[in-house]
């Protein structure tokens, strides 16, 4: 528990799909994993690893306590997806552990093409709520990179097969990360995806 008290910490769980159609379950997994990779690239934010935090992914028995206990964090970073044609609503809510308080929460109704831009924003804003600041007194999000949304798209399908780790998952997300840089050849996340 000590290590909660050694500098701002977060665990950012498994945003909720809620598009009412299980096949949206890749975009609201890839939005998380995007969001925990952003904020782990800032050096005063401990963030809690994706296995540790897609461990409490479809069990809302557990207690923000709890969660906050097994991953050693001060913070929960919680949400939910609605993508539905060309629009998406997102809602996030920052939790202090200890007393279950929501220290921040924002919602975001946008075209989907606005996905990378509310990512940037969600990380921005929780990196302001938890003080962490870089040089010049500001907060710089090292974001995604690509804003082409088919080759985001695919990137977050071919993320969820590596997730799965299986001998034809993995070929399958082999095959995804190489469309996604066919369809833009600087994408360097799919070039480590693929590697």
């Amino acid at each position: 528990d000590t290590a909660k008290h050694e500098g701002p910490s977060v665990a950012v769980l498994p945003f909720v799909n809620m598009s009412g159609d299980a096949d949206n379950e890749y975009f609201s997994d890839g939005l998380t994993e995007t969001l925990l990779h952003m904020l782990a690239q800032l050096p005063e934010l401990r963030v809690a690893a994706r296995t540790s935090s897609f461990a409490f992914k479809d069990k809302p028995d557990t207690s923000i306590e709890e969660i906050s206990n097994a991953l050693g964090v001060a913070h929960i970073l919680e949400g939910s997806v609605q993508k539905s044609g060309n629009r998406v609503r997102i809602t996030a809510q920052l939790i202090r552990a200890e007393d279950g308080f929501h220290v921040w929460s924002q919602n975001y109704d946008r075209i989907l093409e606005d996905i990378f831009a509310i990512q940037d924003e969600i990380a921005k804003d929780v990196a302001g709520v938890l003080d962490v600041t870089l040089l010049d007194g500001g907060v710089d999000i090292p974001h995604i990179e690509t804003s082409n949304l088919n080759a985001y798209d695919t990137y977050l399908r071919a993320m969820e097969q590596q997730a799965i780790g299986s001998y034809g998952s993995l070929s399958t997300a082999e095959s995804l990360f190489k469309q996604a840089l066919a369809t833009d050849p600087g994408f360097i996340d799919a070039k480590l995806g693929l590697a």
